[in-house]
């Protein structure tokens, strides 16, 4: 089949997604903090927020459809929404487990796994441009990093690896599938991840910060993220997507430092210029190249 182009109209409208999601998303890790307990009962509690607003917002947007379209679209959306419930989960037991500072870092890899995950799943090539940028983005994470990523982190650190396989791979389902409802999706993982921290969790732990910093998460900050970063692969590549987590990186270091005066060294300065002007380099340039048309399904 030959080879095409992303319209480059669509494409902008997809980065702009991507951009606006991860910024949303790099409230969590402060919202983490602030609330200061066990991951399980963090997920549990925002999940118990967005739920019934999601599933309502989902109803009424699609209607009747509601029941075709999770007949439908049954298997991605399940695999897809269980995806992002496991992702959400390691992801903010990691932050209670390590610093903030390393998780982001590590998220900010993502690109790599999301364009290897493309090309092998959908058949997706990155452009060299996209290619280049990744190369520099991961350069500049390593200057924020340093040496930082110390044994005593080790359990977080691995489950923000394991968070950003789960992320990367759901890119690629939102890319092949883009008739995939995308509030049917977001209510569907929050439901899943109500159900998978309904034991674990101990709500009774939560003090008044702590609950409002998961409504914040549940009902407003992670819907909109997740809404905007899966609408964003219609539009755009797995990899381009994948190029704004760096975005989180940055902004979420920036908000523990203003709230808690976390200041981050010399070297986090350093290198989130590097990893801004990576992403910056990356965006501007072509839609990334495909090798043949998303497989999709109907």
């Amino acid at each position: 089949m030959p080879t095409h182009r992303l319209p480059r109209e669509g494409r902008q409208l997809g980065l702009l997604l991507a951009a606006t999601g991860m910024f949303l998303v790099s409230t969590d890790s402060l919202f983490i903090r602030i609330a200061d307990v066990d991951g399980w009962t963090i997920a549990f509690m925002s999940s118990l927020w967005s739920t019934p607003i999601m599933w309502g917002i989902a109803a009424r947007s699609l209607g009747r459809e509601l029941p075709n379209r999770i007949i439908r679209h049954r298997v991605p959306l399940i695999s897809s929404s269980l995806l992002g419930s496991i992702s959400t989960i390691a992801f903010i037991t990691a932050v209670t487990k390590t610093e903030v500072a390393n998780v982001v870092a590590i998220i900010a890899a993502t690109p790599i796994f999301a364009a290897v995950i493309a090309r092998v799943s959908l058949g997706e090539r990155a452009s060299p441009r996209t290619w280049r940028s990744i190369a520099v983005t991961i350069g500049g994470i390593l200057v924020i990093v340093g040496g930082s990523l110390s044994g005593d982190g080790l359990n977080g650190n691995l489950l923000a690896l394991f968070a950003i396989c789960c992320f990367g791979t759901n890119l690629s389902i939102w890319r092949r599938y883009p008739d995939l409802p995308r509030t049917l999706l977001v209510a569907l993982t929050a439901t899943f991840t109500l159900l998978i921290t309904a034991l674990p969790a101990h709500p009774s732990g939560l003090d008044r910060n702590g609950l409002l910093a998961t409504l914040a998460m549940g009902t407003l900050f992670a819907p909109t993220a997740r809404f905007c970063m899966s609408t964003a692969t219609r539009y755009a590549s797995p990899a381009e997507v994948s190029l704004f987590t760096p975005v989180e990186t940055v902004c979420a270091t920036l908000w523990v430092w203003l709230w808690f005066n976390e200041v981050p060294p010399t070297a986090t300065f350093m290198g989130a210029a590097v990893v801004l002007a990576a992403v910056a380099y990356g965006v501007t340039g072509p839609a990334a190249d495909v090798a043949s048309t998303p497989r999709t399904h109907t």
